[in-house]
């Protein structure tokens, strides 16, 4: 009872920040995606798309560092970044969708394949100082066991997955992005009713591939991307990027437990199940 009260207060709190937030502005939009889906990639391709609009010379892509300068923490897990008077406003957050994303113009829900994307949280949470400390204490060592992990967190995903695609006003698949980050992106500024510039996509991509995202994400003062800075984490923020690593990583009989909880895999991602 008491954490359902703490529940309701937190969202109602929310509610009443976000709404005196946004009540001046004519442009905001909610980027919303489970943790490790690409949400950090995803907004690096905007602010690039967007800063090279204001100086097509730009020779390099934004850093992690300057891209979290530019966003603005307006309350816990969420932040609004992209806030100068030129830039329309975004908010983003893995939090589960709610009602104060209502407000919001528009939303634009960013997914990738479970399998890979708890993989990823897996790896991601258990490189802390505490290893899953948002988790039960009496699961955090069965979570040490990568197949475990994932079997007990595809709920939660599947969760996550159908509230986004019933609320979202645009989806985005990571694999179509990674297959065709150009068509994509594309996509998305013809949605936004951005002004479309074809040169500006191909660089935007270019600076925005994850090679690059790599290896900002191996530069000292950039080393946790936009993760947790109070020295509780020490792996590698943008640890692989690569689709259908589940084959290797899990045993099958945890990507047929995915697979039966979740049917539409196949339909979504049909290019990484290994026969």
């Amino acid at each position: 009872m008491i954490e359902y009260l703490k529940d309701k207060y937190y969202w109602f709190k929310t509610y009443n920040k976000l709404n005196l937030f946004l009540k001046d502005k004519e442009d905001s939009i909610l980027l919303f995606g489970y943790p490790k889906s690409g949400n950090t990639w995803f907004r690096l391709l905007i602010y690039n798309y967007l800063n090279l609009q204001g100086d097509q010379n730009l020779g390099s892509t934004i850093s992690f560092d300057e891209l979290n300068r530019q966003q603005n923490n307006v309350m816990d897990r969420g932040s609004v970044f992209l806030t100068e008077n030129s830039f329309p406003l975004f908010y983003r957050t893995h939090k589960i969708y709610n009602r104060p994303y209502t407000l919001f113009n528009k939303k634009i829900f960013i997914h990738r394949n479970p399998l890979d994307t708890l993989i990823s949280a897996y790896y991601f949470y258990k490189n802390r100082d505490i290893p899953f400390s948002d988790d039960p204490k009496n699961l955090r060592e069965k979570l040490m066991d990568i197949d475990f992990y994932v079997s007990y967190k595809i709920n939660f995903w599947i969760k996550y997955f159908r509230i986004s695609l019933k609320k979202a006003d645009i989806v985005m698949n990571y694999s179509d992005m990674k297959n065709d980050t150009r068509k994509e992106l594309t996509k998305l500024v013809q949605f936004l009713n951005w002004d479309l510039d074809e040169v500006l996509i191909k660089k935007s991509v270019e600076f925005s591939s994850f090679n690059k995202v790599k290896k900002m994400g191996k530069m000292q003062s950039q080393q946790y991307g936009n993760g947790p800075k109070d020295g509780s984490f020490k792996g590698e923020f943008t640890r692989s990027g690569v689709e259908g690593q589940f084959n290797s990583e899990l045993k099958k009989e945890t990507i047929s437990f995915v697979l039966n909880k979740f049917p539409k895999f196949k339909n979504l991602y049909p290019s990484l199940i290994e026969e």
